[in-house]
């Protein structure tokens, strides 16, 4: 486990205990106790179905006795509800972005300094003190690309605007050292999306920046940029490897799949010839390893999730709502790029990127109740 996980949780855990006696507080002063779980966003549902049916691929899992022990971990998404409830308005989504910003700084300083002392760098990739390289990728490009919307927004001190723009710089310097395709594909894209809805002249600049980077970037980085598209490349196989085995699984059980914690378990007997990694944690995709490990019906809560998302927080991206464009901008190309990334890495199952993902999902309606109800369109949604 990772060292931050530890922090995180007791965190996590005083946060809890804060809440219960906050609410306690409430409740004698006349308030009702669950007052504020009571507010509920686009994505409430959709995640509330995709835990339900998580509980019901575990009940009829190929070893029940197995998967159950998994749900304990599906705890992480009582982050959306406890999310709606606690954080007020856009300044509580502020501070937490500035808690973001310390973070980022702490794990890009980790990242460098293995560098200096000879335990990371191009040769062993980065991994910012987390437990791997691709936690660390995965976790920098959502903080890059909501601190980047922070910065291009107006209304903030210049101060604050230029910080997030040098983190978000050095963050994307030690981005592309982690050498992690999928991160570099995710960023991409994620950043044409928040050009897309700030300044749409710019999208040529993702192009031009890929190139430069293939062009001018040191050897390691361009070797590596280039093996996206090398067919005998063999992490690129063995994850065709993978999808092939995972769709194997859903044929075989296509309502609750294999059950939570079982597909690495069962991987052996559906793996195909030219593997390279015998027994991977998972498939490295977020649809086939959903739907592999919980079914169809679970990636389907997945896919409506992120449609809800999406479909609640673009329009306030490039609306009127100047107090809400840059979390609702920089959350969006961040819940993008992630997806993106997601297409070639299961990051939705790395505990740290998942609650970071779920934090992104809340903001933008979070942020939205400061403006009042009244103001948004009538098919997007905010804290009600």
């Amino acid at each position: 486990m990772a060292p931050f996980m530890a922090p995180a949780n007791i965190a996590l855990g005083l946060c809890l205990a804060a809440t219960v006696v906050w609410r306690a507080k409430a409740q004698a002063a006349g308030e009702p106790f669950f007052a504020p779980l009571r507010r509920t966003t686009p994505v409430h549902l959709p995640i509330g179905v995709f835990v339900a049916l998580s509980v019901v691929s575990a009940l009829f899992s190929t070893l029940p006795s197995r998967s159950l022990q998994e749900l304990k971990g599906f705890s992480t998404f009582l982050l959306v509800p406890f999310a709606a409830a606690l954080l007020r308005d856009e300044s509580d989504v502020e501070v937490t972005v500035d808690l973001w910003r310390i973070s980022a700084l702490i794990v890009i300083g980790r990242g460098f300094a293995e560098m200096l002392d000879g335990r990371g760098g191009l040769a062993e990739r980065l991994t910012g003190g987390l437990s791997s390289h691709m936690t660390f990728s995965g976790l920098l490009f959502p903080f890059i690309l909501i601190l980047l919307a922070r910065a291009a927004v107006r209304g903030r001190s210049a101060a604050d605007r230029l910080t997030d723009g040098a983190i978000a710089a050095v963050g994307m310097v030690a981005l592309v050292m982690t050498l992690t395709r999928s991160a570099w594909l995710g960023f991409g894209v994620g950043l044409a999306a928040l050009f897309l809805a700030s300044r749409p002249r710019l999208l040529i600049l993702v192009p031009v920046l890929a190139g430069a980077l293939v062009a001018v970037g040191p050897e390691a980085v361009t070797r590596r940029a280039l093996s996206m598209f090398d067919r005998a490349d063999a992490t690129a196989r063995d994850r065709i490897v993978m999808w092939e085995a995972g769709v194997a699984m859903v044929k075989d059980h296509p309502l609750t799949g294999v059950g939570p914690g079982r597909v690495k378990e069962l991987y052996p007997e559906y793996r195909r010839p030219g593997f390279v990694e015998p027994r991977p944690g998972h498939l490295h995709n977020n649809l086939i390893m959903i739907a592999a490990e919980t079914g169809l019906p679970s990636l389907g809560a997945y896919l409506w999730f992120l449609v809800a998302f999406v479909r609640g927080a673009a329009p306030f991206a490039r609306g009127p709502w100047t107090r809400v464009q840059a979390v609702a901008r920089g959350s969006v190309a961040a819940m993008v790029a992630l997806f993106v990334a997601g297409l070639f890495e299961y990051n939705f199952g790395d505990v740290e990127i998942l609650r970071v993902t779920l934090l992104l999902s809340v903001f933008p309606f979070v942020a939205l109740a400061a403006c009042g109800l009244s103001d948004a369109p009538a098919e997007a949604g905010g804290v009600s």
